[in-house]
């Protein structure tokens, strides 16, 4: 048979395997190092060197991009404009990163062996990559239309994939039941989790440390559930009581229009969250049509901040997607609500023109690839040699970009 490592392509693909039981989602082009070393290791040129990681489980998360765009800005008829990109900066390629760090260091820190959760997507494939670092088994419990890629990530790191009928609250109560019945002995990274929310305050940490511990006037966060907005104010109040800062922003819920509970109960001025009938939305992970208690903290959240809520249509999601791939951010829709909801806060006269607005955009373009990939046209025509990309450069028009990314239509 020969050494295994003489054959390159098999070692290569063992190689994101392997990858995979860290929680990383690697290409195999980018998993030769690892396909190499157990080969330097044998030959002598690496030596062998035993260490301790430590208890916390990580995988990197957090210290994700926060970009200025002036053109944003201007589009969106704001002062000062900045986007934290957890689309581009986590680990999995989603905001979900920075909590089950905590979920996945606390379940190993109790000695449980399998972790487990409910999710629209975005939880899942996180929950499967950390449980992968921490040497545990995963079980996830998916809404049946979940994005393909958001299932295949987190089957590809080891979960055990269950995926039901119904919407994403109808689900979230069966698995509540299921965890509380004792009749698994699983640690849940989901809902009643006291811990996992804690790791949402590091937004507050990083916006401010990122401005010179300066505070914008406003922060818009999509909302599901709505917690990550509820943690995010806690964590700048706990800068604010440090002396840190020396203020707080507003706390802004954006929500797609067809699933938007949290939206709805602040706009009738109600002091809770109550469920609604929910409807399909090119948002996917943000389709939690009861948000329950969690919806609750949210509109607390809001008013303590001085904050609003808004929704957004599925065409002005998709928009925001191109005015984001503008600025060279690949997002998936949900991720991508907050662009589109600030226009629509700015021209209601919610938000002042010469606020300085954070909005976090929580999700990867790959993540629901699906939903982006009939927004293009891949060109059908093939050229040959020199000649022809000659003839194809002429006809490429100078100048800058003056329209969304997305709408025009590749050379044919």
């Amino acid at each position: 048979m020969g050494d295994p490592h003489d054959r390159p392509g098999m070692y290569f693909t063992g190689a994101t395997r392997r990858l995979a039981e860290e929680g990383l989602f690697v290409e195999p082009s980018g998993a030769v190092t690892i396909a190499g070393l157990p080969k330097l290791v044998a030959s002598g040129r690496v030596d062998r060197d035993e260490s301790d990681p430590g208890q916390i489980v990580t995988l990197g998360e957090g210290g994700t991009p926060l970009l200025r765009s002036e053109r944003l800005a201007r589009l969106c008829g704001v002062r000062e404009l900045w986007i934290k990109s957890d689309a581009t900066g986590n680990p999995t390629g989603s905001l979900k990163d920075r909590s089950i760090t905590v979920s996945a260091t606390k379940a190993r820190e109790f000695g449980y062996s399998i972790l487990s959760c409910d999710s629209t997507g975005n939880k899942a494939s996180s929950a499967a990559a950390y449980a992968a670092r921490a040497g545990l088994r995963c079980v996830v419990f998916c809404p049946q239309e979940t994005p393909l890629p958001k299932l295949v990530q987190a089957v590809f790191f080891g979960a055990e994939l269950v995926r039901v009928r119904g919407h994403y609250s109808e689900i979230n109560a069966m698995y509540r039941r299921l965890i509380r019945s004792g009749r698994v002995k699983w640690y849940d990274c989901g809902t009643d989790n006291p811990f996992r929310y804690e790791g949402k305050k590091t937004y507050a940490y990083e916006i401010a440390q990122e401005l010179g511990w300066k505070v914008p006037d406003r922060v818009l966060h999509p909302a599901a559930g709505g917690m990550s907005l509820v943690k995010t104010w806690k964590g700048f109040n706990e800068l604010e009581r440090l002396g840190w800062i020396d203020r707080v922003p507003r706390m802004t819920a954006v929500q797609a229009q067809e699933c938007a509970p949290i939206v709805e109960a602040w706009a009738r001025g109600d002091r809770e969250a109550r469920g609604i009938e929910k409807r399909p939305t090119v948002a996917s992970a943000l389709g939690v049509a009861d948000p329950g208690l969690l919806g609750t903290r949210a509109l607390e959240t809001i008013r303590a901040s001085g904050g609003a809520a808004v929704g957004v249509t599925d065409e002005e999601i998709l928009l925001a997607t191109r005015r984001l791939a503008q600025e060279g951010l690949f997002v998936e829709p949900s991720g991508a609500v907050t662009i589109a909801g600030l226009p629509k806060l700015v021209a209601s006269g919610r938000v002042d023109r010469e606020e300085s607005v954070v909005c976090v955009v929580t999700g990867s373009g790959f993540k629901d690839f699906e939903r982006i990939a009939p927004m293009v046209r891949i060109p059908e025509r093939v050229i040959s040699g020199y000649e022809e990309m000659l003839a194809v450069a002429a006809t490429i028009p100078a100048g800058a970009r003056d329209e969304p990314c997305g709408r025009r239509a590749p050379m044919g």
